[in-house]
């Protein structure tokens, strides 16, 4: 009997001939295959096949040896064509791993190509002394003992932590922000993927932000990024002193001066530009992404309460010189938010920022507090996660699709899986604040101060659709919510379980805590993040957003690929309707709401981005928003007939329901659109919604 197998790195396996059964059965529904039980049949084919042309006791058969074994029994027992599906399964195999080997990479975890890519083109594999990389796991593993070693300070030699935590990040239940799993263990231990930087109207302080700005990007490439708030600096024209000229160069000159700066230093930095709609120069920063070609910032206008209720009202409202404090003019709110939505309808910029909503705790965890006069203004380059000036993003999220249920037929979130994982994951990023080094003693200060962490969820699609639960559905909101208050709170217990071992954070005495007398090691626990790069390393759908699309259209310079995305792919051929011609449909419709050989059980429970609303995409952003400490990430897809009225709505709407920010995107608006899919029309390269 054939015991053990060869496999293509060379390691000596079990042989297990159920593999067999499934490659044939994979091979056979591709071609309309229905019978299991055939693939069943054949599989003890190829078994006998193997025992009579391999001694198991003295020749060990490779994995190739198997694969050809496969292909002759199928032709001699009449199953062309389905010999014919699995050569060029064989096929696609082949040229799947040639190209991951291209990259470099030993793809110890079994990675999807894009996981691999992703990981070399950020950087994120360390390089060792004799040119080669680390594999996957040994990134995971660098990452676990790096952060484990701040248990020491705490009593513990790390060791069981450190296995946790390589256990979390090995099985993708966590991820970790792109930073972390980049720096953490190496020479350079700066972990945060982005800071606010703070400018004041003087011009030393000014160059000192921009030259701190180029030392930040000048060590850090892809996925780094700042936000920067320009509302301080005097208006342009106005009076410097006692000297005849031109006046200030305001607010816009300086960030063209810094886009340019920082483009040479980082070509690939994301930071993001904000302005209080009552500078007196909002009008040329609404339209400076259009009329000055930023390439290195987007923007995003701060709105008060103040031009929200003028706006409802429809009223003027002030614009005030930051230098004097004086009223310079007043302006129709509608007309403003009429220009901001114009130009975000046009470009997809800028975003929105709600100042009063941002500071509510545990956002601003000194609400209320007089004493504490620092206000946020600024977040993340993605929006998602406001920051106090000189703080760092901390960030993980945790993948849903690794948290599903199957109890006896009852779909369910696994909630004691998810509660382990929560824990972990608060500590793991508060030991990252702890062994981080920081670029400034004003930086480690401010994150002492807050130690601000964002545990997020990612996977939030794979999830809804293990569950069988629609995207779109009242079900969907309502589980939303409980996952997310679930999430938050077990996050703040695990904040709670800290602070008793290792202290609060140092300003909880300015903090609402310390009125309630809640002791917290992190002034504030959940973000979702924008997790596009993440969650391809985990393999999972994209934050809480719906799938795009379930098909698409892959282009190479060689060939043209048919691609469905692996949930809906093993579906179909477990419930036995898949098909290579299915397959085909779908990934030129993008949707499968209206093709019919599609059960229409399945073309409810997969919905993509264009299959819902502009009200459902708002709704499902509020619904993670009400239990989630900072921001939300969430794009709010407008389809191209969307008008700039809706917008504005969407603006209104959500003010109303407490969002932080907003980012809408309506299809067809911007350049970057490069990935094709629903019979021509394209996917954006990268676009956000934060809440």
């Amino acid at each position: 009997m054939i015991k053990r197998i060869k496999k293509r790195d060379g390691r000596i396996v079990d042989f297990d001939k159920n593999k067999i059964e499934e490659v044939i059965w994979k091979a056979a529904s591709a071609v309309g295959g229905k019978d299991r039980q055939l693939a069943v049949q054949l599989r003890n084919r190829v078994v006998e096949f193997m025992e009579k042309h391999y001694d198991g006791a003295d020749e060990v058969p490779t994995v190739e040896d198997v694969q050809d074994a496969i292909e002759r029994v199928l032709i001699e027992q009449g199953h062309s064509q389905t010999a014919k599906a699995f050569i060029l399964y064989r096929k696609k195999r082949q040229e799947l791993r040639e190209a991951k080997s291209a990259l470099g990479i030993q793809d110890d975890l079994k990675l999807s190509f894009d996981a691999l890519h992703i990981l070399a083109q950020y950087k994120l594999l360390y390089r060792k002394d004799d040119g080669s990389h680390e594999t996957p796991r040994q990134m995971f593993e660098r990452v676990a003992k790096a952060l484990s070693k701040a248990e020491k300070k705490f009593g513990s030699d790390g060791t069981d932590i450190e296995q946790q935590i390589a256990r979390a990040l090995v099985s993708l239940e966590i991820m970790p922000s792109t930073s972390i799993l980049q720096m953490a263990g190496n020479a350079q231990h700066h972990l945060s993927d982005s800071f606010v930087l703070p400018v004041l109207d003087d011009i030393g302080i000014l160059f000192d932000t921009l030259k701190l700005a180029a030392q930040l990007h000048k060590t850090r490439q892809r996925g780094f990024g700042l936000g920067i708030s320009f509302s301080p600096i005097r208006s342009k024209g106005s009076k410097i002193g006692d000297e005849f000229g031109e006046g200030a160069a305001g607010p816009v000159s300086f960030l063209l001066l810094y886009d340019r700066a920082l483009r040479q230093i980082n070509p690939h930095g994301t930071n993001l530009a904000f302005l209080s709609v009552h500078h007196p120069d909002i009008i040329d920063f609404i339209t400076a992404k259009e009329n000055a070609q930023l390439r290195n910032f987007g923007i995003s206008v701060v709105l008060t309460k103040e031009f929200m209720r003028a706006v409802q009202e429809d009223k003027m409202y002030k614009l005030i010189d930051p230098h004097t404090q004086l009223v310079v003019t007043k302006l129709r709110a509608r007309s403003v938010l009429d220009m901001i939505a114009t130009i975000a309808w046009r470009t997809g910029d800028p975003a929105i920022v709600f100042l009063e909503n941002l500071n509510k705790a545990p956002s601003n965890p000194f609400e209320g507090n007089s004493a504490v006069t620092e206000i946020l203004e600024a977040t993340t380059q993605t929006g998602e996660h406001p920051l106090f000036a000189y703080e760092g993003c901390f960030t993980a999220s945790i993948n849903l699709a690794q948290h599903a249920a199957d109890n006896d037929g009852k779909k369910d979130v696994n909630w004691d899986k998810l509660k382990k994982n929560v824990h972990l994951a608060v500590r793991m990023l508060d030991n990252a604040i702890e062994v981080s080094d920081y670029p400034t003693a004003a930086m480690k200060r401010a994150m002492e101060r807050t130690r601000r962490i964002g545990v997020g969820i990612m996977g939030w699609a794979d999830l809804l659709i293990s569950l069988e639960v629609q995207y779109n559905s009242a079900d969907a909101l309502a589980l939303a919510e409980k996952l997310m208050n679930f999430v938050t709170s077990e996050a703040k217990n695990a904040s709670m379980n800290l602070a008793k071992k290792r202290g609060v954070f140092e300003g909880y005495s300015d903090s609402v805590y310390a009125k309630k007398n809640e002791k917290l090691r992190n002034a504030s626990r959940t973000t979702i993040v924008h997790s596009g790069v993440t969650s391809i390393i985990a393999g999972c759908s994209q934050g809480i957003e719906p799938y795009y699309a379930i098909g698409y259209l892959k282009r190479t310079p060689t060939a043209e690929t048919f691609e469905v995305i692996p949930l809906f792919e093993n579906i179909a051929r477990r419930e036995g309707f898949y098909s290579a011609e299915l397959m085909k449909t779908i990934s030129l419709a993008g949707s499968v709401r209206r093709i019919k050989d599609v059960p229409a059980k399945w073309r409810r429970v997969f919905v993509t981005a264009h299959d819902c609303s502009i009200s459902d995409h708002g709704a499902m952003q509020i619904a993670f928003q009400k239990h989630t400490d900072n921001g939300v990430s969430k794009t709010i897809n407008l389809p191209a007939t969307a008008t700039i009225h809706e917008v504005e709505e969407v603006v209104m709407r959500a003010y109303e329901a407490g969002c932080r920010s907003i980012h809408v995107y309506r299809e067809g608006s911007s350049a970057q659109q490069l990935i094709h899919s629903r019979n021509g029309q394209s996917k954006k390269k990268k676009v956000r919604l934060e809440v």
